[in-house]
């Protein structure tokens, strides 16, 4: 078995086993070895089939185990449906908050607040800046691939669970809360409050050795 076999296997891996850094050091030692981009996507599906058949027979190891208890209660809760997740990956500014420049920017300000919005109902955000972390451009194939079709003028690109749902624009608060399946949403709230009291949470990109190069911020998270 050469190297380039071992590392596709260590990709697929690291998927089923949840393992981010050592995917994206296992992708870029494949790179180095000269592994084709559609032979790391495969292993890279391989392991999403095996992550999910593993945890399909571990459900159903579960409920057997369960229902052969005593003193369980007749009706159990049902399994709550896995989080969706917006991601957003801005082109080269200073910050996405739409206040750090010359001048405010209405769009990125609403945006900004739609965002914090929806991490309050749940919804998992992250969010990336190509002048603050192009490494997360350059990590992530099927935004790396979207950019070589689309490029950079088509920033910024929005994603819901995984899919490319928006190009060139942010999406209003109607067009985001439907694709989230946010029904009756039709607003946000301007307080901003999760059901639990906590503050929601806009994960904001923060690459390693990747600083920020914007006049205002520089990487230090002012506006985050």
């Amino acid at each position: 078995m050469d190297d380039r076999i071992k590392e596709l296997i260590a990709i697929g891996a690291s998927v089923a086993g949840h393992c981010q850094p050592c995917l994206t050091f296992h992708i870029e030692q494949s790179k180095r070895l000269g592994v084709d981009d559609k032979d790391i996507v495969e292993a890279v599906n391989v392991g999403k089939m095996v992550q999910k058949g593993a945890m399909a027979a571990m459900n159903t190891f579960t409920k057997n185990l369960l229902e052969g208890m005593d003193g369980l209660p007749e009706t159990q809760p049902k399994e709550e449906s896995p989080s969706k997740k917006v991601e957003v990956y801005d082109p080269a500014m200073c910050c996405s908050s739409g206040v750090c420049g010359p001048k405010v920017d209405s769009a990125l300000v609403e945006f900004a607040s739609l965002l914090k919005a929806v991490a309050s109902r749940g919804i998992v955000v992250e969010r990336w800046n190509l002048s603050q972390q192009p490494q997360a451009f350059v990590q992530n194939l099927r935004v790396k691939q979207h950019l070589q079709e689309l490029g950079n003028q088509s920033l910024p690109f929005i994603y819901i669970d995984g899919e490319l749902k928006w190009t060139g624009r942010y999406p209003s608060a109607k067009e985001l809360f439907s694709a989230l399946e946010l029904n009756g949403e039709t607003s946000f709230d301007q307080t901003l409050h999760a059901q639990d009291g906590s503050k929601p949470v806009v994960v904001l990109g923060n690459f390693k050795d990747t600083p920020g190069d914007g006049p205002c911020c520089s990487g230090g998270g002012c506006c985050s």
